[in-house]
């Protein structure tokens, strides 16, 4: 099966473990152990989109790569929480702006989409999560 999907999750997955906003965070291609750190980034399910023909010997590829935000602070509120994962987005997003392509030639167009945010008490610590989505567009 011809498709960018693979290599762009890895570039993701890259681009997103050298980022000085994600330090310290566990980041993975795709669910972490049983027990992750207390602030992880996975990067994960993909879902194409489409894939149409552009000329006689290449096609056009959309597809999307989740990406789920984690972190727990301790002593903090639901506030709190939010604004830190709003912050680690915030440098996933610049790290695309900075390189949409993420260094693979095939790639013509890539797209940060955040879907869900959630935060809840859990023990002495405030947990959130957001789920985002990295829309591509690539040539084949």
């Amino acid at each position: 099966m011809a498709t960018n999907a693979f290599a762009v999750k890895t570039a993701l997955r890259d681009m997103a473990k050298s980022l000085p906003e994600l330090s310290g965070y566990q980041v993975t291609y795709g669910f972490p152990v049983r027990s992750p750190q207390k602030r992880w980034v996975f990067i994960g399910e993909v879902v194409w989109e489409d894939s149409q023909w552009a000329t006689n010997r290449s096609r056009e590829e959309v597809f999307s790569v989740a990406a789920v935000i984690n972190c727990q602070i301790s002593g903090a509120t639901s506030e709190d929480v939010e604004r830190e994962l709003q912050r680690m987005a915030e440098g996933i997003e610049n790290g695309l702006k900075a390189n949409p392509s993420l260094g693979i030639d095939t790639v013509a167009t890539t797209d940060f989409v955040p879907k869900k945010l959630v935060s809840f008490p859990s023990d002495q610590t405030y947990e959130g999560q957001l789920e985002c989505l990295l829309r591509v567009k690539a040539r084949l």
